[in-house]
């Protein structure tokens, strides 16, 4: 009974957020439409970032295409050619490890003279699950690189003259970070951790910017995606049941890529912020980790002062019933312990 309860509670809530979001009076798109802007889009090979490339292509968008496999970057561009019909001058594909400073200055470089960049896109990122004692001193460095100083390196590089093609040019920087960035994700201690470095970057670096009224910085905040980096979710045994009660985890549940590039192309053209995908759980999660920066509009302030009360009670209430569940699974795989 409780549980119903509890559950209705949170739909209810999720609801009214979500309806007060949906219902918001409408203001003018940031920018109104892609069509002849390049965009910059790291980790382009695959998932979100070559669904990204599609939908921008299909806008008539120029795209430049930065992942460091060769190989994955070659099958990617033979997809847009077939996929999106359009013409190889429209983009451009560039291997790069986006930890690698010196590299990826490069690449920016060569990207601005071949078209100055309107969209630079940091979506490269790695997820290793495993309870923290386990993670190899390799993954911690691959995760803290990829995720955090490969989301950096390409806005510092490019900066300047993003500050300058401003001017006369609307400009994103646009930050593809996790649902994780909000809410933990059980078994990936330092991919949360990297993902919330990322959401502390992204809003600090937004307020140092205001005053170029011409920029807007993106934090996209996805669920579950279907993409090759749910292959390293552990599936099995004790850590498996753990992520599944903890962050109610399910791959059969993951949205498309291109369902979350849909909803993330949308929020650039409004010029969002904070830019979640996933149905109830997003709002939710931005709810209770929006922090000291108010929501945009009056309207949603309220409903959010509302819907974080009821949603802070939930949590409290539902808190210790995770954490029972957590220890009876340690029990059921520890059984010999003293």
């Amino acid at each position: 009974m409780i549980v119903a309860v509890v559950v209705s509670l949170v739909l209810v809530s999720s609801i009214l957020v979500a309806a007060a979001i949906s219902s918001r009076r409408k203001k003018p798109n940031f920018i109104s439409s892609f069509s002849g802007k390049h965009v910059f889009i790291t980790g382009a090979s695959s998932g979100i970032g070559l669904s990204l490339s599609k939908q921008f292509l299909s806008e008539g968008a120029f795209v430049t295409l930065v992942a460091r496999n060769s190989g994955r970057l070659e099958d990617a561009a033979k997809f847009l050619l077939k996929e999106v019909q359009c013409s190889s001058d429209q983009f451009r594909t560039k291997i790069a490890d986006v930890g690698d400073y010196a590299v990826i200055r490069r690449v920016i470089e060569e990207a601005f003279a071949w078209r100055p960049i309107d969209v630079l896109i940091c979506n490269a990122g790695l997820l290793r699950t495993a309870y923290f004692e386990d993670l190899k001193l390799q993954d911690i460095n691959d995760l803290m690189q990829t995720n955090v100083i490969g989301s950096v390196y390409p806005v510092h590089a490019a900066l300047p003259s993003l500050k300058q093609r401003s001017r006369t040019h609307p400009i994103c920087i646009v930050f593809v970070a996790s649902l994780a960035s909000l809410i933990w994700l059980y078994g990936a201690s330092v991919y949360t951790g990297s993902k919330r470095a990322v959401k502390g970057i992204a809003e600090t670096l937004a307020l140092e910017l205001i005053p170029f009224t011409n920029i807007r910085v993106n934090l996209v905040c996805p669920g579950t995606t279907e993409s090759p980096m749910l292959d390293s979710v552990c599936t099995e045994g004790e850590l498996s049941e753990g992520i599944l009660a903890a962050s109610a985890y399910d791959r059969k549940e993951a949205q498309t890529a291109d369902e979350v590039a849909e909803i993330t192309i949308a929020g650039i053209k409004q010029g969002t912020f904070l830019i979640t995908t996933t149905p109830y759980v997003g709002p939710m999660a931005t709810v209770l980790s929006r922090g000291i920066i108010p929501e945009d509009s009056l309207l949603g302030n309220c409903v959010e002062a509302v819907a974080f009360v009821v949603l802070r009670l939930i949590t409290f209430l539902t808190a210790a019933s995770f954490k029972r569940r957590l220890v009876d699974i340690h029990r059921k795989y520890n059984k010999n312990e003293a």
